[in-house]
C-alpha cells in the first residue's frame, strides 16, 4: 500500500546509519584503541619489588600503586609532596633516609609501624601527640579509618616511587638541583 517511500524515511535511515557507524568508531576506540595504551603501559613497565619485612621482598599491582597513590595523596602528602618531609626537611622518604632511620624504615612493615607508632628518626621519643598516626585522635581523622591493608599499599607506594622516581624524597635543593643549568 506504501511502496513509495517517503523523504523523510531517507533521511531517518541516513541518520540511523550515521549513529550507528558513530557508535561503533567510539566502541573500537574505547574498547580497542583506546585500552591499548593502558595495556602497553601496564605490561611494559616493570614494577620493581620492595622489601616487605627485612627477610622479605614483594611486588606490587599497577592497581595496588595506584591505590596506594591515592591513598597517600589523600592522607600524606600535605606533608610529603614528592616525598620531601616540609617539616623536617632533612629528612625524607628517599630510600637513604628511610635506611638510616632507627629503626630502619626500609620496609612495608616498618613503614605502617611507623604510621602507627611514630617516632623520631633516631628512635629515642614517641611522636604520638605530634606526627600523624593511627591513634592521634584529635588531627588526621582520615588515617584512623585505613585499614593494614591500605597501610600496606601505602607503604608499597613510598617505596616504589623511592626506587624509581628521580628527586623522590630529596630536599628541596636537590630536587632542584637540575635547574641549575637553566638559571
Amino acid at each position: 500500500m506504501f511502496s513509495k517511500s517517503f523523504p523523510f524515511q531517507n533521511l531517518f535511515t541516513l541518520a540511523c546509519r550515521r549513529l550507528l557507524a558513530s557508535l561503533l568508531i567510539a566502541l573500537l576506540a574505547v574498547f580497542g584503541w583506546g585500552l591499548a595504551p593502558v595495556f602497553a603501559a601496564s605490561s611494559s613497565r616493570d614494577i620493581p619489588a620492595v622489601a616487605l619485612s627485612p627477610t622479605e621482598s614483594i611486588t606490587f599491582t599497577e592497581r595496588e600503586l595506584a591505590r596506594g597513590k591515592k591513598l597517600f595523596s589523600s592522607t600524606c602528602a600535605q606533608c610529603h609532596i614528592g616525598g620531601q618531609t616540609y617539616p623536617n626537611p632533612d629528612v625524607g622518604l628517599k630510600l637513604s633516609d628511610l635506611e638510616g632511620a632507627t629503626p630502619p624504615r626500609d620496609n612495608v612493615l616498618a613503614i605502617v609501624d611507623y604510621i602507627k607508632n611514630p617516632v623520631t628518626y633516631d628512635g629515642t621519643e614517641s611522636l604520638l601527640e605530634y606526627h600523624p598516626n593511627t591513634q592521634l585522635l584529635s588531627e588526621y581523622p582520615r588515617l584512623r579509618n585505613l585499614s593494614d591493608e591500605d597501610l600496606k599499599l601505602i607503604a608499597g607506594y613510598i617505596l616504589v616511587q623511592a626506587k624509581t622516581l628521580p628527586g623522590w624524597g630529596g630536599t628541596k635543593s636537590e630536587s632542584h638541583s637540575d635547574l641549575a643549568g637553566y638559571l
